[in-house]
């Protein structure tokens, strides 16, 4: 497996058994602001599965309601500029 980093075009290796699972056919992409979005080919239906995770610190229990509003629509966000709709 191979790391790229697109900032900097430096690549390194990685052995899939130092990370503790298999080598797959992924490809991950991680934002400045800790989003990450992962795809990978379906194992049984030939179409591409797109994954997105975000990040947004939580102040307190009451500021979840608005943290999860923030949340989902940062992950609309992606799902619109990479027209996965």
């Amino acid at each position: 497996m191979t790391r790229l980093d697109a900032q900097s075009g430096q690549t390194s290796a990685i052995e899939a058994g130092k990370m503790g699972i298999e080598s797959s056919n992924v490809l991950q992409f991680f934002t400045e602001d800790g989003t990450k979005v992962s795809a990978r080919p379906s194992g049984t239906e030939p179409k591409i599965k797109f994954y997105v995770s975000v990040r947004e610190p939580l102040e307190s229990k009451e500021a979840f309601d608005d943290t999860y509003a923030q949340l989902k629509a940062k992950v609309q966000r992606v799902i619109d500029e990479l027209q996965l709709t």
